[in-house]
């Protein structure tokens, strides 16, 4: 996976996370005012990102009652 910063519309800049298969994955909400700011962005979603997979909480969808084995 990588981002990419580029234009949007006008002199505008945003950011896409793309998929390792080129898809993209996710992209910036809004657009910023410079490439600086935009690439800034980036690494705080990246940060995020990474914050939140430390605590990643499994749920069972089909059955939320426990089974006992």
């Amino acid at each position: 996976m990588q981002f990419t910063v580029g234009m949007t519309t006008g002199s505008r800049w945003g950011w896409t996370l793309i998929g390792t298969r080129g898809e993209p994955v996710a992209s910036s909400e809004s657009d910023f005012p410079s490439q600086v700011q935009a690439s800034a962005a980036a690494v705080a979603f990246a940060q995020l990102v990474q914050k939140a997979s430390r605590s990643i909480v499994l749920a069972q969808l089909a059955d939320p009652q426990p089974k006992l084995f």
